[in-house]
């Protein structure tokens, strides 16, 4: 498997150009496998929508005046801690692939 398409995916989607992450994260569906990459185009879509995940969570929760804001920053370090996660067993996952 070819790692550069989804690194190049990747890079777009953390430096915010969500449009050509998407793109990138198609063709590497169509090479290899759409179930291999759906989480990423449902988070390409939520972020052309309106914006990444976890902006989106850390904004409700700093407009809602009761929030408190330690759980803010444990949540916003929560999910990236889980983005770091899933990005390295998609990693891993390709490896295995390419054995």
């Amino acid at each position: 498997m070819n790692t550069q398409l989804v690194k190049r995916a990747g890079a777009a989607f953390n430096q915010g150009d969500y449009r050509t992450a998407r793109q990138l994260y198609q063709q590497a569906a169509a090479r290899y496998g759409q179930q291999l990459f759906s989480a990423n185009l449902a988070l390409c879509d939520k972020a052309l929508q309106g914006g990444t995940s976890s902006r989106v969570v850390t904004q409700a929760l700093s407009s809602d005046a009761s929030a408190d804001v330690a759980a803010n920053r444990q949540l916003a370090d929560t999910q990236q801690l889980l983005e770091h996660y899933f990005m390295r067993c998609q990693e891993l996952e390709y490896r295995l692939l390419d054995r």
